[in-house]
């Protein structure tokens, strides 16, 4: 199981929709002018990544503006790649040989036809890996995020430590 913070935005019939927390570990995104830090220059700063909500599983019944920990299955990670990486990847491999045949045939340059081939194999991948995403989300009920409990809360004391 892969583990995220997340807020609980809204819920409805034992769903929630959640925003994962955006933690890094330099802190870059909140630094003004970070000197000396290759990760602060961004020549897209003026657009800021926006964090979509995520529908899942709210076995716990949690409420809206509760912190929580969210699951997702590893294999569903891994299916998730090869549908977003290697499906395109193949698809535009498959299709620019294809365009490249069918252009020798009919004496035209093969270099535009495997051109022409790749480009529509790689949208045509995507849209491809779009689909099955979709339908192996309606169907396998197994593979969706689920809250798994509510984010501890430490307070930290010089002489003790104690849950909230």
């Amino acid at each position: 199981m892969i583990e995220q913070t997340a807020r609980v935005v809204s819920t409805q019939h034992g769903h929630a929709w959640v925003l994962p927390s955006n933690s890094t570990n330099c802190k870059a995104c909140s630094v003004k002018s970070g000197s000396g830090c290759a990760s602060a220059f961004n020549f897209f700063n003026s657009s800021k990544a926006k964090c979509e909500p995520i529908y899942v599983q709210n076995p716990l019944h949690a409420k809206p503006g509760e912190e929580v920990v969210i699951g997702t299955p590893g294999n569903t990670l891994v299916l998730y790649s090869v549908l977003a990486y290697l499906l395109p990847l193949a698809s535009m491999l498959v299709f620019a040989i294809l365009g490249s045949q069918v252009f020798q045939v009919l004496s035209f340059p093969q270099e535009a036809g495997a051109t022409l081939g790749g480009v529509a194999g790689l949208l045509s991948g995507f849209k491809l890996a779009n689909w099955l995403a979709v339908r192996i989300n309606q169907t396998h009920e197994g593979m969706h995020s689920v809250i798994l409990r509510h984010k501890e809360q430490f307070i930290y004391s010089a002489s003790s430590i104690s849950h909230v």
